[in-house]
Parts: structure tokens; sequence; C-alpha cells
């Protein structure tokens, strides 16, 4: 029963202060990240803030949206000042294992090893909507969840803090699990953890995302593009999107085909598990890897891979889509592209350029976003 002073219709409650600034975080984001990074970040500040007609500036009090370079826990938040959803770009989490692929998967058994906070509920939660696959914050719990795994075909060990599909390999036997396993650090296990998950074959990985931004919300299905390295490595190469206005029951309801419809349900199901088993999220920029493959039966499957509750590489088609869409105000979805390219290349007419250059560390480099649609 609700008391009667809960509401008081002769308070008036003043409105939430307009954002007059979009500012990095530029503390917590300086200590990674290569030349590539930094500049996409700060041309993607700008795009930002022309498109809420705003400034980028040094943080101010609390009309600022705040851009991190990753989803930054709660402390951190609090004393940047971010205490409502209006005031960041990407998510603030309890703790930093939150954000990472550590939660895509369950513990081996109740009593395994785990941090402080860590919710078993959420793999309650999730159902069938991950791969079968197990996180272990030791050497011991991994090694006999990659055993269990074994008994149904290849095992893949994810770095649960990687980015662009590295940290990865994967294991035909248990001789060469104990031996990934035994280049493991402990100290990081305790802290990070580690995912151990089928592996599956003739892959697509697609992208499911949803931004709250200025007032409005879009959401989008899309597919990820491999490109290769400077050490001929497999690695992310863009995203293709699909975007609409409004969150993802307003795509879910659009006629997708029936992987894609699972997909979106899949990252629909992550999302709502992920707000329950850690109520204390604050989430505006939400997106999904979600793979489909087939396993080791011969199965055709599809789950969630990992979460990205940050700015990130589809980004730059995010804010492409948003321009679209404030500009046509009849328009109802667009297409955009995010393009990276391990060369020096002169983008497309209309593109937006993010990067291009010689990074020290990955060597010659574009980086831009068009919208195709």
């Amino acid at each position: 029963m609700l008391h009667a002073s809960a509401v008081d219709p002769t308070v008036t409650i003043p409105p939430l202060p307009p954002v007059r600034v979009v500012a990095a975080m530029t503390d917590a984001d300086r200590a990674s990240g290569n030349v590539h990074d930094h500049r996409s970040r700060e041309t993607l500040l700008l795009r930002i803030a022309a498109l809420l007609e705003v400034e980028v500036s040094d943080p101010l009090d609390d009309a600022t949206l705040h851009v991190p370079g990753d989803a930054i826990e709660a402390a951190v938040a609090a004393a940047a000042g971010i205490r409502r959803a209006d005031q960041i770009l990407g998510g603030v989490v309890p703790a930093a294992f939150v954000a990472t692929k550590a939660i895509t998967h369950g513990l081996l058994h109740r009593d395994a090893q785990c941090p402080p906070l860590w919710s078993p509920a959420m793999v309650e939660l999730m159902g069938d909507a991950a791969l079968t696959g197990y996180t272990a914050f030791n050497r011991e719990d991994a090694l006999a969840a990659g055993r269990q795994l074994l008994a149904r075909g290849p095992v893949r060990i994810k770095d649960v803090c990687a980015k662009a599909g590295l940290g990865q390999i994967v294991v035909h036997d248990d001789d060469a699990l104990a031996y990934a396993l035994l280049r493991e650090d402990d100290a990081m296990l305790a802290r990070h953890g580690i995912v151990l998950e089928e592996n599956l074959t003739d892959v697509v990985t697609y992208s499911v995302g949803i931004i709250e931004l200025g007032g409005g919300t879009i959401s989008y299905w899309g597919s990820q593009n491999l490109t290769r390295d400077h050490h001929g490595r497999d690695v992310y190469g863009g995203s293709d999107l699909y975007v609409v206005r409004g969150g993802l029951d307003t795509l879910a309801a659009k006629p997708l085909p029936s992987a894609i419809a699972r997909a979106v349900a899949c990252a629909g199901t992550f999302d709502r598990a992920a707000r329950l088993a850690y109520p204390d999220l604050l989430l505006t920029r939400r997106n999904y890897d979600v793979i489909e493959g087939t396993d080791a039966a011969g199965v055709r499957r599809i789950g969630v891979l990992e979460q990205s509750w940050r700015v990130g590489g589809a980004s730059g088609a995010e804010i492409a889509a948003f321009e679209a869409l404030r500009d046509e105000p009849d328009t109802h979805a667009v297409r955009c592209s995010t393009v990276e390219v391990y060369a020096e290349i002169d983008p497309p007419t209309g593109a937006t350029l993010y990067y291009r250059g010689v990074d020290p560390v990955v060597g010659p480099m574009t980086k831009y976003a068009v919208r195709l649609a």
C-alpha cells in the first residue's frame, strides 16, 4: 500500500539540467588504447557534440554528458558526479568484471571461486541465450570446466578483457587445455576470470544494440566484418547496421529473417537478465555480439558472446544513424556502416573520416563511418 505522502501534487520537480558540454573521461582513458583509438574518440566526441548542439569541453557540474572509453565502476562514476542516465553515454557497473565476458556464463558449481558481487542469477535468467560454457576464477575450476566441455567437442578459451576478437585460443584435447591454462596468471584469474565455451565453426557474428542519446532511442541489428591486420590476423573490420527509431521491442516487431530475429531475442534476454541480476547498472549504450555457427554435433546455434557497454567500433555508424533520423523526421529506418582497413585509403564520398594514418603500434590504418541507405 502506498502512503498518501508518496506523491505530492503540490511539489514541483525541477527539470533536469540540459546537457551543455560533452566530455571524455580522460583520466580513465589515457591508460590504454592505441593512437587510432584516441583519434577516433576525439572525432566521435565532436560528432556527438554537434548532434546535441553543444561543445566538447571539460566537465561542467551536472550538465555534462560523459563519454568514457569503457564501462566505468560505480565509484568512478560517483567521483565524476554521474548520478543519472543522461550524464553518460556508456555504462556504469558495480564491479569491473560485470562489464566483461565473465558474466556471459555461470560457474562450474555453486561453491566455485568468484569475486564479491557475483550474481548466480544471471545464468539462470539467461536460459539458452548464450552458448554452452563456464566462467572460472582459478585454474582448478577452469581445468575442470574445460574437461567437461571437451566431452562435447573443441573448446574456445577467452580472455574476458580482450577486444576485437583477440585473446582467444581453441583447444581440442586435455593436453592443449592444460598447457593453455598453465600460462594464465593466478592473480589475474582471481580478479578477472576466464571463459571456456563450446567452439563453433562456419560462424557469422551479429551486433544488436540500443542507444539512448539526447532524449532519443535507436536500436539495430547488424553484422560484423573481418579484415586482416598487419600481422595476418583476422580482426574486427567494421559493422553494417540496420537502425530503427525506438528500442528492441520496435526492432523485434520488424519483419526480420529468422536468424536475425533469434539474435535480437537473445540480446534482449541478455539485456534483461543483466539488469535484473545487477540492478545497480546504469546503461545508455548497449551492444551485444551474437554468434551464429555450427557446433561439434553439426547443429546450427545462436547465442550472445559478450556485451559492450561503452562507445565502440560501431559507434560511428550509430551516430550517423542519429544524424540521418534527425535530418529526416519521416524516415523510420536507415542503414549505416563503420569500416576499418589496415591501409591508408580514401573513404567514399559523404563518409565521416575517423582516422587515417600510421599508428605506431598497428601500422597504417583508415577508419570511417558512412550512411548506406
